[in-house]
Formats: C-alpha cells, sequence, structure tokens
C-alpha cells in the first residue's frame, strides 16, 4: 500500500508564469502537429549553448544524454571510473556499450569521487571518468580534481542531472569535463515532462550526438553495421516546459536558498549535527541530504517522519557494485553501505512551507539528540 505524504520529498513546481507561457506554445505546437525536432527544441538548445558556452543537444532524458555522450566518447574497449554512489543505469549503460566497469570511492562529506582516483587513472586504459555532482552537490575540489583528470588524458563526463545552475553557468559546473548533461525530468530541480540536454566541448561530437537522436532514415548506418534501438529525441512539450523553467531558474534557487536556510538556521539553533563538517549548503542543490549518524537512527526517524506524513528519500539503497549484474568487485562496499544508510534526503522544493520545515528539523534534531528509542 502506497503511503500518502502531505510533505513530499519533491513537488514540480511550474510557475503561473511558466504555466501561461508553456500553454500558449504548446495550443500553436498543436495546431502546427510539430511534435519532436522543432522550433521549441532548437530555442532550447540556443538558450542552453549560450549560456554555457558549449554545444547543445536535447535529447528525450538524462539517461539518453548519457547513453550518446558515452557512445561519442567510443566507450567500448576503455575503461569507465564510477562512483560507487550512483544510480545503476549509469554503469549499466557503460557494460551495455562494451567498456569494462572500474568502481571509485567517495567522500563520504561531499560524496564526489576522492582519495583514489589519481592511482586508479595511471592503471587504467584509455580512461573514462563519469564525475556525478551528487544531488547537486559540487565538492570544493571538483573543479581542479576534473582539471587535472583530463590534464591527465581522461575523458570527463559531468554528471548534473540534480544540480541547478547558477547565474554564471559557463564557468561552473557542466564547463570543466569535456562533456556533461542535464536532466529534466520531474523530480530535478528544472523539472518538467521530461527531457536532457547533453552539453560537449567539441562540435564533431555534438553533431554526432544530434545524428543519433533518431533512428529514421539510418538505413545507411545499419548496412555499415551500426545499431540504433529507439528514438532519443525531446518532445516539442517538454522542450517548452524546460526552456521556461530554465528562464525562471533564479526564482526556484531563490526559493531553495531560503529553505535551506531555515534548515541550517533551525539546525545550528539547537546544536543539531544533522550536516557533517564542511558540508555547506549550495544554491546548485537538487536534493537536501543530511547525516543521520547511523543506519538505525536514520531507519527510525524515516519511519518517524512517514507517520507524521513527511516524506523523505534515500538517493540509492545500495552501491552499484552490489549488483551481481555489474560487478563481482565488493571493494569500498561494505564502508559505503553504512554511508549510504546514513545519508537521507528530506523535502527539499519549491512549495515548500516555512511550518513544514519546522516540523522536519524537529524530527530530525530529535533523533540526533535522543539517539534510537528502544
Amino acid at each position: 500500500m502506497t503511503t500518502s505524504y502531505d510533505v513530499p520529498i519533491w513537488h514540480t513546481h511550474l510557475s503561473r508564469t511558466v504555466r501561461r507561457q508553456t500553454h500558449l506554445e504548446v495550443a500553436d505546437m498543436l495546431k502546427s502537429g510539430r511534435m519532436v525536432d522543432g522550433p521549441l527544441t532548437e530555442r532550447l538548445e540556443q538558450a542552453v549553448a549560450s549560456a554555457f558556452d558549449r554545444h547543445a543537444v536535447a535529447v528525450s532524458s538524462g539517461m539518453d544524454a548519457l547513453e550518446l555522450l558515452l557512445e561519442a566518447s567510443d566507450a567500448r574497449g576503455r575503461d569507465v571510473l564510477i562512483p560507487v554512489n550512483c544510480f545503476p543505469s549509469i554503469p549499466a549503460l557503460a557494460d551495455q556499450l562494451g567498456a569494462r566497469l572500474w568502481p571509485v570511492p567517495v567522500d563520504p562529506v561531499h560524496l564526489a569521487m576522492a582519495g583514489h582516483v589519481p592511482e586508479l587513472v595511471a592503471t587504467a586504459v584509455r580512461p573514462i571518468v563519469v564525475w556525478v555532482h551528487h544531488v547537486g552537490m559540487v565538492a570544493p575540489y571538483a573543479r581542479c580534481a576534473i582539471s587535472a583528470l583530463r590534464d591527465s588524458g581522461c575523458t570527463v563526463i559531468e554528471d548534473c542531472a540534480y544540480l541547478l545552475p547558477g547565474d554564471q553557468p559557463r564557468d561552473g559546473p557542466g564547463t570543466w569535463g569535456d562533456m556533461a548533461l542535464f536532466s529534466y525530468a520531474p523530480t530535478k530541480p528544472i523539472s518538467g515532462d521530461g527531457g536532457g540536454i547533453a552539453l560537449l566541448r567539441n562540435e564533431a561530437d555534438a553533431e554526432h550526438v544530434r545524428g543519433r537522436r533518431s533512428h529514421s532514415g539510418q538505413e545507411n548506418r545499419w548496412l555499415r553495421g551500426d545499431r540504433f534501438h529507439r528514438g532519443r529525441a525531446i518532445t516539442e512539450f517538454a522542450a517548452a516546459v524546460a526552456y521556461w523553467q530554465w528562464q525562471h531558474r533564479a526564482e526556484t534557487r531563490a526559493s531553495l536558498h531560503h529553505l535551506a536556510s531555515a534548515y541550517t538556521g533551525l539546525f545550528a539553533a539547537r546544536g543539531c549535527p544533522a550536516l557533517p563538517s564542511g558540508r555547506t549548503p549550495q544554491d546548485t542543490w537538487g536534493r537536501f541530504t543530511i547525516d543521520l549518524s547511523t543506519p538505525a537512527i536514520a531507519r527510525q526517524t524515516r519511519e518517524r517522519m512517514a507517520k507524521n506524513g513527511i516524506a523523505t528519500t534515500v538517493m540509492f539503497d545500495w552501491p552499484w557494485t552490489g549488483y551481481p549484474a555489474l560487478s563481482s568487485d565488493r571493494l569500498y562496499q561494505a564502508d559505503l553501505f553504512e554511508v549510504l544508510e546514513r545519508m537521507v534526503c528530506i523535502p527539499y522544493h519549491p512549495t515548500l512551507r516555512i511550518p513544514d520545515v519546522h516540523r522536519v528539523a524537529e524530527l530530525v534534531t530529535d533523533a540526533l539528540t535522543q539517539g534510537v528509542s528502544p
């Protein structure tokens, strides 16, 4: 039976302005009959490309963007380094494309690759690194680390699926690697009907990705032994919503910043160590993730919140190395299990009310100050 929550973990918010602007454009789109590869898709690509100073290709989802970027990187036969705390579809895509999977441990504060990366890269074959900005969290060392990886000859793909871009995106995350992806799924900070964006430095790579969005009219490639399984074009409706959400992202950022300040202020006032030392809220966050000290406290806190109508979630129940279909390597798994079980995402979305922030913060504070109940 599905639990009903009056305080959801995320609520897709389309402002009145976004709804009005999208409504008018969708009405025109329905009259034209142009459902994909139309002017709304092109406008979204132009807006994002200009903001990031990169080539932008809109596709049907963030996962499709990643698959196309791995294809453009010629992943077959290469070693792909992937943080252990990621969506299992990431290593699954790399494996499907004929790459060798390498798990990389993460920093428990910023949940980003750390420590072992240089020594792994030194022994890897033509390495590709998938750098995940976990829940939109940008590690303070991310830019330097990504630059060093590129200097060492790695191809770096930044996964920015949960990241909310700032006012100066052309100098921020998403531009540090060779390629990047963003998602516009309903659970993401720039949320809508779906879709995603692939960002690329190289124009030839961008044209390669653009040419593989459609599986129609590709018979010549089939004859050469290439394979197309599905179309990966974004719909005009999704492109319209994503464009206006993008244009009004400052409003989303201001709302989330206000909520983050409220949470941290309440935690600080009561001496609650919900955020580990060194993890400071950033405007890029697409989730608010806290550390509940032990797996037992985390489980009990989530149960109490559910009984009080408050939704919580964990980003991933298992490290991807825990799935036999992906890896038989148990290296790093034991330590990461505890980290993943302690890390809990609490409600954090533009429509969240401050009284509900107080409800959540009180339950978190009680859990961390009182410990596990018998």
